[in-house]
């Protein structure tokens, strides 16, 4: 058999208009057939539990995890005499597998797909979906709605069918070695998705034993993807609603209309690597009451992630009560959340019938308030907003987009989704004060924004946190997640002046956000004084006070006044009046006059705690007197010792004097000794002793001079006595 089934090509398949209509509820039950080299089992009550728990352990946007369609342009085969099996796996969606033969179990159809040339890797776990709209828009035919209008009929809708595996070499279709995965009896809905592992196998094949449609409808219609699943099945989506979200979601391209492709095709167009899986899960004519009564139902068959909640219309239309829809959504939310998975929520489109425009705006409220209640919540995109500012795009029931309105609204998802979930969000961290103070915990929020401005609710990743501020007693909060895109924290800097924090996303260093603060002081709790100067006796110097906290950080707003005290407490010391300081900051000038070290302290005139102490070493100033220090009496030809020492005017020995000193005597014998002219030097340190003999009784002088500074000058009378 050859891999076009030997017919020609039936033309593209266009939607049934769906209009606004309701169906009755019955969901067929699916049966797993697990044999090897499955390496798991899932019966009915399991299935959804096994595919939570795998979506959950993989990342937090779709992107991530792209789930690629596998299946696109393989081989394919089918037993009909006149279908295209091709036409199931091509890229163009408006065509599909439309057999002429009715199956049955005698006489069961097939299509089969020769996946030996794809990838090992890529043909694990796999997801397989299948889907017959747009030939049957309402997802389920049999569901009765709350407010049933009218009855419809299937269009050629598998109702039982197994899938099944060969592990059969490629190119050629086997007639045997078949291997049931799943299979499915009393199927009411117009498409499927099946959790598979293919391991081992290289041929995927649906067996159909039965379909139901109208009278002339009861063969095959339908478009059938395998996606790769090995990452998880992050970009596994359906969209539950009514007839406007059957006729935005259905696939097909709306290429009459303007349209370029179904909505995964407008993720793919933009993100590449992607293409989602999908299932448009709507339901003409139904309320929110309708969602709630069907939810656990069709999640339970759901292998994804992302639920769309698309309710509203109808409730407006039949006058719904607000508070009664809000918790009807609460339900809906709840029970997403509840089956691991993320509810995003559309606002209800602009119409403009008198019920829409009458009670939508109450009910958008009311998803505004869910949106508060339940971050968690993905904000689909604002379909009112859309539809107001597009009016044209509105059929003429007021109720219905045209076609062009359709693919518009598909677009609008398409948009959202990208923003809001295929593009990695960043991190936008703000503080509860813009001027936080050192030492003290301030908190701060931080959220994952999507790059329209949304908060990215989705996002569940770990976030680690990082300053400028490197100093000890700085407190950052842990690694940490947020919950619903948002989390709220404590930090403590201690460096005042701008500082930042950055939240950085541990696994994707792009996902990142800084928050930029000026750190204010603490109050003061000490004077810092300080001064470079080397000071003089009696000479003025410059020193600086600084109002510190107790991280070093200048208090600019001290407002205290500060009293100076020094250890000098000699005649002519200068020292400041009570000041203010500036800014926490102040220059000032003193004056001391003991050579040495000496302290200047500044003090609080309030809080005596607040102070500080500045030490210098005061160096003496030049010479202003020469001190000759010489015994009372000496014996007569014996050497004797005199001691001259220069000092400044405020008695401190001049330790820089390099004079030189002249020495006499009135002894007027030859045999008298005294120094000889002597230059001080640095070790002498301003004093030095010198040898002096005397000879002549009773009395004589002896003098020292500077020979420069005739004014540096002292003589002394010694006693000479008798040996």
């Amino acid at each position: 058999m050859s891999p076009q089934g030997g017919c020609p090509q039936i033309g593209a398949v266009k939607a049934r208009n769906s209009g606004l209509r309701v169906w009755v509820q019955s969901i067929g039950t699916v049966i797993l057939i697990v044999s090897a080299p499955l390496t798991f089992a899932l019966g009915p009550s399991q299935t959804a539990s096994a595919h939570e728990s795998t979506a959950g352990a993989r990342s937090q946007w779709a992107a991530q995890s792209p789930m690629p369609v596998i299946s696109r342009g393989v081989p394919a085969y089918t037993n009909d005499t006149c279908a295209l099996a091709s036409a199931a796996n091509d890229s163009n969606y408006d065509t599909q597998w439309w057999t002429c033969g009715t199956p049955s179990t005698g006489a069961p159809l097939y299509l089969a797909y020769d996946l030996s040339g794809v990838p090992a890797a890529s043909r694990g776990q796999v997801l397989v979906l299948w889907y017959n709209d747009p030939q049957t828009m309402h997802y389920d035919y049999t569901f009765v709605g709350v407010h049933p209008c009218c009855t419809l009929v299937p269009i050629a809708i598998p109702s039982a069918y197994t899938l099944e595996g060969n592990a059969a070499p490629g190119g050629t279709l086997p007639s045997s070695g078949w291997v049931a995965l799943a299979t499915v009896s009393g199927n009411a809905l117009h498409s499927r998705q099946h959790s598979l592992n293919l391991t081992g196998y290289n041929w995927l094949r649906m067996n159909i034993t039965a379909s139901v449609g109208s009278t002339k409808d009861y063969g095959v219609i339908l478009n059938l993807d395998i996606h790769d699943a090995s990452a998880g099945f992050q970009d596994d989506w359906i969209f539950y609603g009514d007839s406007i979200t059957e006729g935005a979601m259905a696939h097909q391209s709306l290429s009459e209309f303007g349209g370029s492709g179904t909505w995964a095709q407008l993720i793919n167009a933009a993100r590449p690597s992607n293409f989602p899986a999908f299932e448009s899960g709507a339901i003409g004519g139904t309320l929110s009451a309708d969602g709630v009564n069907g939810i656990n139902g069709w999640l339970a068959l759901f292998s994804g992630r992302y639920a769309g909640l698309a309710y509203g219309t109808n409730d407006a239309i039949w006058s719904v009560n607000p508070a009664i829809f809000y918790d009807n959504y609460v339900t809906l939310v709840q029970a997403v959340l509840a089956a691991g998975k993320v509810p995003i929520v559309p606002k209800i489109p602009w119409g403009c019938t008198p019920p829409i425009l009458a009670n939508v705006p109450s009910l958008n409220e009311k998803i505004d308030a869910l949106y508060a209640a339940y971050p968690q919540v993905i904000q689909g995109p604002d379909l009112w907003a859309y539809f107001q500012a597009n009016q044209s795009l509105m059929s003429s029931d007021c109720v219905h987009p045209t076609g062009q309105g359709s693919f518009g609204m598909r677009k609008q998802w398409a948009d959202a989704m990208l923003s809001r979930v295929y593009s990695p969000p960043t991190l936008q961290l703000s503080s509860s004060t813009a001027t936080p103070t050192a030492g003290q915990a301030f908190s701060m929020t931080v959220t994952a924004k999507n790059s329209d401005g949304t908060t990215a609710t989705g996002y569940t990743g770990t976030v680690h946190f990082t300053s400028s501020d490197s100093s000890p007693g700085v407190a950052l909060p842990p690694n940490s997640t947020l919950t619903g895109g948002q989390g709220t924290f404590s930090a403590t800097l201690i460096k005042a002046g701008s500082q930042t924090i950055t939240g950085t996303d541990t696994v994707t260093a792009s996902i990142t956000g800084t928050l930029t603060t000026s750190v204010r002081a603490a109050p003061a709790s000490r004077l810092v004084l300080a001064s470079a100067a080397t000071p003089t006796a009696g000479t003025s110097f410059s020193f600086n006070v600084t109002a510190q906290d107790g991280f070093a950080n200048t208090d600019t707003a001290y407002a205290g006044t500060v009293h100076f005290t020094s250890s000098d407490s000699s005649s002519g010391v200068v020292l400041p009046p009570d000041s203010t300081l500036t800014n926490g900051q102040g220059a000032f000038s003193a004056t001391l006059t003991t050579a040495g070290s000496q302290s200047i302290t500044g003090t609080d005139t309030v809080t005596a705690s607040i102070t500080g102490k500045l030490t210098v070493n005061v160096g003496p100033a030049g010479a202003a007197s020469l001190i000759l220090d010489a015994p009372g009496s000496a014996k007569a030809g014996q050497a004797f010792t005199v001691t001259v020492t220069l000092k400044d005017q405020y008695g401190n020995v001049a330790t820089g004097y390099r004079g030189t000193v002249h020495f006499a005597t009135s002894d007027p014998s030859p045999m008298a000794v005294v120094p000889a002219d002597y230059t001080y030097t640095v070790a002498d340190a301003g004093t030095r002793q010198f040898s002096v003999t005397l000879w002549t009784i009773p009395s004589q002088t002896v003098s020292a001079t500077d020979t420069v500074n005739a004014s540096l000058t002292q003589f002394k009378w010694v006693n000479v006595n008798l040996i």
